[in-house]
């Protein structure tokens, strides 16, 4: 580090950890909504590397994987300009409940390095974390959510089936093949196994939804689009996209949204370094959320078939 200046800043003189370095690529991706401000697609990623110097072009490999790999060839003084630009009002427009967010994940992220950041005046500069002491590191920890305990507590006594959903007769015996088999799994045994399948299967659901209304999806105001402006055809749409764009056409509601979001989270874990990199280590418990999260936007898609 440099020297210390009257506002204890400091400059970033070494490589950041891996596994800061892992965290900060979500970050930057933005997947997580409930943690970090901002989702960058493809083109936002290259924008914003470039706002902050870096000279690089998203070439359409997974965003996360692309992201971290940028972050790894960048020197120390890129690295620390990259961390002052996710902490700098102007990047969120001067939205301070985007900032405030920001704040609170990166320095629990630069925690891994010893570092935080702080203020001079609205710019944001390094300096070193405070001695880490046990109330802190509860302050670290998720709040329980009130939301979670009332959207378990709705029921859903039916069996769990796709094949009345009306989707195309081929992609449905494949899809319900995936749930029988997530039915079939000892939940505590394999959480992980679970989780991907329920994941995956979140995915080509709402995909065989799309397809089947392509029109209604593709002019949606949510609905990605490439460098033209364009809708970009359904099957290079993500589930963070398929989600939203379900919810903005009326197939799911606001809470199945969300926590459709957080099983999309989990399945990303798929990765082990992003799985070791959150200390990601599910139980029976996370397996239930994730089942009734499916069984929500199963649910809901039925309805919607009137």
């Amino acid at each position: 580090m440099d020297s210390v200046t009257d506002l204890h800043q400091v400059h970033l003189g070494h490589p950041l950890d891996p596994a800061t370095l892992d965290t900060l690529a979500d970050f930057i991706c933005g997947d997580q909504g409930d943690k970090y401000p901002t989702y960058r697609s493809s083109t936002y990623l290259t924008q914003f590397f470039q706002s902050v110097g870096v000279d690089v072009v998203h070439d359409g490999a997974t965003r996360k994987w692309w992201a971290l790999e940028v972050l790894k060839a960048l020197t120390p003084s890129q690295l620390e300009a990259v961390v002052l630009r996710l902490t700098d009002l102007r990047e969120y427009k001067a939205d301070q409940a985007k900032l405030r967010l920001a704040l609170q994940s990166m320095n629990r992220i630069l925690s891994m390095d010893g570092l935080s950041v702080g203020f001079s005046g609205s710019r944001p500069f390094l300096r070193q974390a405070e001695n880490l002491v046990l109330d802190e590191v509860e302050l670290m920890k998720p709040t329980p959510s009130t939301d979670e305990a009332e959207f378990l507590r709705h029921e859903f006594k039916e069996s769990l089936r796709i094949d009345d959903l009306g989707l195309d007769g081929v992609v449905t015996l494949y899809l319900q093949a995936r749930v029988d088999e997530i039915q079939a799994c000892p939940r505590n045994t394999v959480p992980l196994g679970v989780i991907f399948l329920l994941g995956s299967t979140l995915e080509g659901l709402l995909l065989a939804f799309a397809l089947q209304d392509q029109a209604r999806f593709m002019s949606s105001a949510a609905a990605p689009k490439d460098k033209s402006g364009t809708a970009k055809n359904l099957q290079d749409w993500t589930l963070n996209e398929l989600i939203d764009v379900a919810h903005e056409i009326g197939l799911l509601d606001l809470d199945v949204k969300k926590f459709s979001h957080v099983l999309r989270g989990f399945r990303n874990y798929i990765h082990p370094y992003a799985q070791m990199a959150q200390r990601f280590s599910p139980d029976g418990h996370t397996v239930e959320i994730c089942l009734h999260v499916f069984r929500a936007a199963v649910a809901q898609l039925r309805a919607s078939k009137g």
